[in-house]
């Protein structure tokens, strides 16, 4: 059996490529690592917890024969003090979420590197800043801030960085707070320990310079890539136009083509040969089929230049809704020798009723099409916990594995459709495919070639479709 779901894809707004070297992240990206910043310093808190129960729990001198100096008390205030932070920092991106400027999580990422860096350097300083590797943990937030902002801004975390620590370094040296290390042995002199800070400062901005060159052409990158992402839309968007007003210049000849056809029907079809009659009901049939297809190509076109945001939703009873549908499709059932059952809950969808009407139209139209003679469509509405389910069942001639993929492409018509149902336009899934899109639907085929085909639309919740 061959499977294929076809997904909404969400649409993202073009940015303009800034000018300068501070290129930056986007207000919702900078957002969501914002919020993961913040679970970073959860596990920093509770691993400074962990230092400070393993300060109680082993004895001093079982720590001082491995070479250390395990702390009891600063590890428990410097976690509170972190937790803190932690609270105000997720109770500020609460505020800001819910507001109408996303870039105003700049400042809130800036308090939280600037407070860090201050826990940090305290952290340094009492663990020791020229006889242990603690001074290379300032590293982390450089190389976050190359991620987060432009270089301009990297930089001034990299000069607070470097700042604080020889900071740290000094108070140390010159005997301004007391001297402490968790080890038992570090430099012994001076000097030994100004080599150590001068090195780890170097190390700090030769990193820095090389994450911050690596972020900016990767942001430069995508944010041309982005422009180039738009420009092909606004082409794609202005070539569908074109075809729109193609198409509906169409719509004139062919009406005056049937026009014609109708009043040769009504007025001199008895004095016609048969010869003729045939020609004119050939032309009757191809004309009918193209009305169709040039009202399918205005459909799509009118799905496709419109988007979700337009989208007019209301309260549907989805039973219903199908029903009107079937029985409009009742003479193509009568015709075909199919019957169509509808099964399932009584539950309702907050949707937009035409769209919706048009995809369920499509389907059933679909599955009554390629069903054999006597045969049956099978129609259910559920209701689960991941949405509405529609699920659009016949037992056809199903698709091949290979066509699968490629039927919701504009005209594409498997070889043994083509056979089987030679009426048809190739539109129909297509349609299908942008109804989905505009209504944030995910949309489930299931195939065997000579059993049947089943279609399964996932209309999402109002709360689902908010998010997407």
């Amino acid at each position: 059996m061959a499977t294929f779901t076809f997904r909404p894809t969400v649409a993202q707004s073009p940015s303009s490529l800034p000018s300068g070297s501070n290129v930056a992240l986007g207000g919702e990206v900078l957002l969501l690592d914002a919020v993961w910043f913040t679970r970073i310093r959860w596990f920093v808190a509770l691993t400074l917890l962990c230092l400070g129960a393993l300060g109680i729990l082993i004895p001093e001198a079982t720590a001082t024969r491995f070479g250390l100096v395990l702390p009891r008390l600063w590890p428990f205030a410097l976690a509170t003090l972190l937790a803190l932070l932690n609270l105000i920092t997720l109770r500020w991106l609460r505020r800001i979420r819910s507001g109408p400027e996303m870039l105003a999580v700049v400042p809130n990422i800036w308090f939280q590197i600037a407070s860090d860096l201050v826990v940090l350097s305290a952290l340094t300083t009492l663990m020791g800043p020229t006889g242990t590797p603690i001074g290379f943990a300032f590293l982390f937030h450089i190389v976050l801030a190359c991620i987060f902002f432009g270089r301009r801004d990297s930089f001034l975390v990299a000069l607070l960085s470097a700042g604080l620590f020889l900071g740290a370094v000094a108070a140390s040296e010159c005997a301004l707070i007391p001297r402490s290390s968790i080890l038992t042995s570090g430099p012994t002199t001076v000097a030994a320990g100004v080599i150590q800070a001068v090195f780890t400062v170097f190390v700090m901005f030769v990193v820095w310079y090389l994450t911050s060159s690596i972020s900016d052409a990767v942001r430069l990158r995508d944010f041309e890539l982005d422009g180039a992402n738009a420009r092909l839309r606004q082409a794609d968007e202005d070539k569908n136009q074109q075809m729109l007003r193609t198409t509906h210049d169409l719509k004139a000849p062919f009406s005056g083509i049937e026009g014609n056809i109708h009043v040769l029907r009504h007025l001199h079809w008895d004095s016609l040969p048969e010869e003729v009659q045939a020609i004119i009901e050939k032309i009757e049939m191809r004309s009918g089929t193209l009305r169709s297809r040039i009202g399918e190509i205005l459909t799509l076109g009118r799905l496709r230049s419109g988007s979700t945001s337009e989208v007019s939703e209301m309260l549907i009873v989805l039973k219903t809704l199908l029903c009107d549908v079937i029985e409009e499709l009742a003479g193509l059932a009568t015709e075909q020798g199919v019957t169509v059952a509808v099964a399932g809950d009584d539950i309702s969808a907050r949707c937009d009723p035409g769209q919706l009407k048009i995809l369920f139209m499509n389907l059933i139209s679909n599955a009554i099409s390629y069903s054999k003679p006597g045969g049956r469509v099978e129609v259910d509405v559920r209701d689960r916990d991941e949405g509405c389910l529609l699920v659009v069942t016949d037992h056809g001639i199903g698709i091949s594995p290979e066509a699968v993929p490629h039927i919701f492409e504009d005209f594409y018509r498997s070889q043994e459709a083509a056979k089987f149902n030679p009426k048809s336009t190739g539109l129909g899934l297509a349609i299908v495919r942008q109804i989905g899109q505009n209504l944030n639907a995910t949309i489930k085929v299931q195939s065997e070639v000579g059993k049947g085909t089943s279609f399964t639309v996932c209309l999402p919740t109002p709360t689902q479709a908010g998010a997407g």
